[in-house]
This record gives C-alpha cells, structure tokens and sequence, in this order.
C-alpha cells in the first residue's frame, strides 16, 4: 500500500505535499492563536491543513520506511544507507510531530473558538499552538533536507 504508485515510490510523491502542507498549516495555526479576530475565517483551513499534515507525515514515513527495504533489498549501502537511516529517524521524529500538530491544532480550533474560552487556558492552548507550529516545520524541514543529502549529496559533490 506505501511502496509504489504506478511505478514511483509513493515516498516521492507525498513527501511534497507534507512539505508544502506542514510549514503553510503552522503559519496559519500561528495567526490563528495570536490574532483572535482571525479565527472565524482561519478555522477551516487551519483545521484542514492540520488533518493534511497528520496524515502526510504519517504516510511520509510509512512509505519511506517501505523505500527504505526497497533499497536495501536492492544493496544500496555505504555512506548513501547511512544517510537514509539519518533520514528515516529523523522522518520519524517528524511523523509524530506532524500527528501531534494535527491534533493540537484541530483541540485548539474547537476551543479557542468558542466564545468565553479566553483567559489562562485560551493562552496556554494558544501558546502549545504556536510551539506546535514551530516543531512541526523545524522537524518536517529537518526531515526534508536530510533526504535531499541522501539521494543528492553524492550526485552534486560527483562521487557516486
């Protein structure tokens, strides 16, 4: 199911949407705890972004590890299978944190929301908000460029 689409490995292809999705999702969710006039017209597309993301993240790294076997199945190793395991942990740090985001996100659509749900934990739900933001794009951003070194460093430094 996360091996491959009509020939490509489904890695490839859903890795740009979660790059693309996770940063856009975590500049929103950021406007949408610290501007509350904001809220009504950013709800859905935090809250659908956020469910993008999750998703994405999850099937990123569920796909990359079934890339993984492909090419180690294939005798890819040396540097280059060091380089994917790098990648790979670093995909599953950013798995989780793109479920969490998800989560955290849609709880602080729902309740940041409503009317009277200010005060202390209006901004303690705000605050988890933005510092879920942050994690997401630092760990999808840092996924991403540990791949990009793994299928180009040797390719742009012409070792092979």
């Amino acid at each position: 199911m996360f091996d491959t689409i009509a020939g490509l490995p489904v890695h490839v292809l859903v890795i740009h949407a979660v790059v693309a999705f996770a940063p856009l999702a975590a500049l929103l969710a950021i406007g949408y705890a610290v501007r509350p006039a904001w809220r009504r017209v950013l709800r859905w597309p935090v809250a659908l972004l956020a469910v993008a993301t999750g998703v994405g993240g999850f099937v990123a790294a569920e796909s990359g590890e079934a890339l993984e076997r492909r090419l180690v199945g294939a005798g890819v190793g040396g540097e280059t299978l060091d380089l994917i395991h790098e990648h790979a942990e670093a995909g599953d740090l950013a798995r989780t944190v793109c479920l969490a985001f998800a989560a955290i996100a849609l709880v602080a659509v729902l309740w940041l929301l409503r009317p009277g749900r200010g005060g202390v934990i209006g901004l303690l739900v705000a605050a988890i908000l933005v510092i879920a933001s942050v994690a997401v794009t630092a760990t999808v951003l840092i996924a991403g460029h540990k791949g990009s070194t793994a299928v180009w460093s040797q390719t742009i430094s012409g070792t092979n």
